[in-house]
C-alpha cells in the first residue's frame, strides 16, 4: 500500500533551506497554517506556493528537533476552541516572509466550533527533515504560545523534579553545616554511625561489689578516659563515676583525676583510739600516680579537741590523728570529722 498522508519541502523551501546553510544565516519558520483543499482529499506538490484552500493560519507554538532524530524539525500549531467550522485537509508552513516551505496532507479531520456546541482544542503537527538543522532558526515568539496539555504536564513533573532535588541538596547542605564532614571522634569520621568499644577509650566495666548487702560499683585503676579527643582536641574534665564503700565515698573523673573521703560521727576511729596516736584510714579506692591534696576537718568538738592531723601513708591509706593545744586528749574526748583527698 503506498503512502497516503506525507509531508514535502517545496521548491522555494529547498532553495532557502540551501541558501541558508551556504551564507550561515538560519532560516526563520514562523507560521503555519491548515486549509480544507475545497472540501477535497489533497496531494502535496512541491511546486506549491500556498495552501489550496487557507482556512486558519497562525504564529507557532512551538519549534523544535526530535530527542531521538535530531535532523527532524517538529513545528507545532494550535488552534483554539473558538476557530473552526471546516475540515482539515492540508497543512502549510511558513517563513517569516510568508513563503511557503513545506506542505503536508492529513487524513480528513473536523474542527468543530464551540458555537456549534462542541469545541476543542486541536494541536496540529508537521515534521520536516532536513540534512543540517543548524540552517533553521529554532525560535518563537513566547507571547502567542498557547500551553498544551502535555507540555503543562511535562513542565509540572520537570519543575517538581527540580524542586525534590533542591529541597534535598538544601537539606543536605544544613545536614554539612550541623555535623561537619571532618568531625571525628578517636579517628573515626562521623560519616555513619560508629560504634565505640571499651578499648576505642580505654574502659573496663564497672565492677560491682556488695558491701553490707549494697551493691556499688568501683572502676578498674587502668580506665583513662583523659584520651578523649573530638577534632583532635581533649574534652573538658567530668565525672564518670562515683560510689561509696566500707571506707567512704569516691568520684572519678574522665581525665584519671580521683576525690575520696570520709565523714565520721562522734563514735569516730579516733576517738576510740588511744589519743595522741595515729589512725589508719584505707582510702575507699586508691590512687595510681599521686596525690595532690588532702583536708581534714573538725565537724563538732569538745573544748579538748581542736586540729586533725593527717599523715599521707601511701597511695591506698591515710593517717589521722586528733591533737590539742594546751590539753591532754583522753580517751574520753568526743568529736566529729572528716577529709577529702584529691589525685591521680
Amino acid at each position: 500500500m503506498s503512502q497516503k498522508f506525507y509531508t514535502l519541502i517545496t521548491q522555494q523551501g529547498a532553495a532557502l533551506l540551501a541558501n541558508a546553510t551556504a551564507l550561515g544565516v538560519p532560516l526563520k519558520l514562523t507560521k503555519m497554517a491548515v486549509g480544507d483543499g475545497n472540501g477535497s482529499a489533497t496531494t502535496p506538490n512541491a511546486n506549491q506556493t500556498s495552501l489550496i484552500h487557507e482556512v486558519y493560519q497562525a504564529p507557532l507554538n512551538s519549534l523544535t528537533t526530535d530527542e531521538k532524530n535530531p535532523n527532524q524539525i517538529i513545528a507545532e500549531l494550535v488552534i483554539p476552541e473558538n476557530q473552526g467550522g471546516w475540515f482539515i485537509h492540508e497543512i502549510g508552513l511558513y517563513d517569516e516572509s510568508n513563503t511557503l516551505i513545506a506542505v503536508g496532507n492529513c487524513p480528513a479531520t473536523y474542527k468543530p466550533q464551540l458555537s456549534e456546541g462542541s469545541g476543542r482544542t486541536q494541536v496540529i503537527r508537521m515534521i520536516i527533515i532536513v540534512d543540517n538543522v543548524d540552517c533553521v532558526a529554532l525560535k518563537i515568539d513566547p507571547s502567542v504560545v498557547l500551553a498544551t496539555r502535555k507540555y503543562v504536564d511535562d513542565l509540572l513533573s520537570t519543575t517538581m523534579q527540580n524542586h525534590k532535588v533542591n529541597t534535598q541538596q538544601e537539606l543536605q547542605k544544613e545536614f554539612n553545616k550541623l555535623v561537619p564532614k571532618i568531625t571525628q571522634i578517636n579517628g573515626y569520621e562521623l560519616k555513619s554511625n560508629v560504634t565505640l568499644t571499651a578499648n576505642d577509650i580505654n574502659a573496663l566495666p564497672a565492677i560491682k561489689k556488695i558491701q553490707a548487702e549494697a551493691p556499688t560499683y568501683e572502676v578498674g585503676a587502668q580506665v583513662n578516659f583523659g584520651n578523649i579527643k573530638i577534632q583532635g582536641n581533649p574534652v573538658a574534665r567530668f565525672m564518670i563515676s562515683k560510689g561509696a564503700n566500707a571506707h567512704g565515698w569516691f568520684e572519678i573523673y574522665n581525665d584519671g583525676f580521683k576525690r575520696v573521703g570520709n565523714k565520721w560521727p562522734a563514735n569516730n576511729p579516733l576517738f576510740s583510739a588511744t589519743p595522741k596516736s595515729c589512725v589508719i584510714i584505707p582510702f575507699p579506692i586508691a590512687f595510681t600516680e599521686n596525690i595532690i591534696s588532702v583536708q581534714a576537718s573538725i565537724e563538732t568538738t569538745t573544748e579538748a579537741v581542736e586540729i586533725i592531723n593527717y599523715v599521707v601513708y601511701d597511695l591506698t591509706k591515710i593517717g589521722l590523728t586528733a591533737a590539742s593545744i594546751g590539753y591532754e586528749l583522753t580517751a574520753m574526748s568526743s568529736f566529729a570529722c572528716s577529709y577529702t583527698a584529691e589525685g591521680y
